[in-house]
């Protein structure tokens, strides 16, 4: 190794002992992480709007319900863009039930009464819980209802 690049180094390892950690705290705070997505969730009518009342009631937390709504808007467009995956009302049920504990990893379990019951009854009351084919008139209802959940824990 050259001389210069052997100073080199020893210069590096000596600002960075001397100012690492002054300049790690300057960025720290100075510099704005952005760590969320913004998502923008429409207005459902006033047909979901009723559907989604028992929703809108619950007093969720802001964090907790842009978690909520970020999931149900996600789903919501996952279900009005697939055609082939997705076929019929049951399979969307298991997507949902696993989907949902993946996602919020158990934190709130119990932490919200009723809450999940009401999403449950809202989409049981637009697709049925019958197990039947997800043709396009139930797939853009579900659609549907699951934009109107994500807009009524934000509410």
């Amino acid at each position: 190794m050259s001389e210069n690049v052997r100073l080199t180094l020893a210069i590096i390892v000596l600002l960075v002992g001397l100012f690492g950690e002054n300049a790690v705290q300057f960025v720290k705070d100075n510099v704005e992480i952005v760590d969320g997505v913004t998502y923008s969730v429409s207005e459902p009518s006033i047909e979901y709007k009723e559907l989604v009342k028992p929703i809108t009631e619950t007093e969720i937390s802001k964090e907790d319900s842009e978690l909520i709504s970020s999931f149900y808007l996600e789903l919501s467009d996952v279900i009005s863009k697939d055609d082939s995956i997705i076929e019929y009302t049951e399979q969307f049920r298991n997507l949902n039930t696993f989907a949902g504990v993946l996602h919020f990893n158990s934190s709130l379990l119990g932490k919200y009464e009723s809450l999940g019951k009401n999403i449950d009854l809202a989409i049981a009351e637009t697709i049925g819980k019958q197990n039947v084919n997800l043709d396009d008139s139930k797939r853009k209802d579900l659609a549907e209802v699951l934009n109107a959940v994500a807009w009524s824990v934000t509410q």
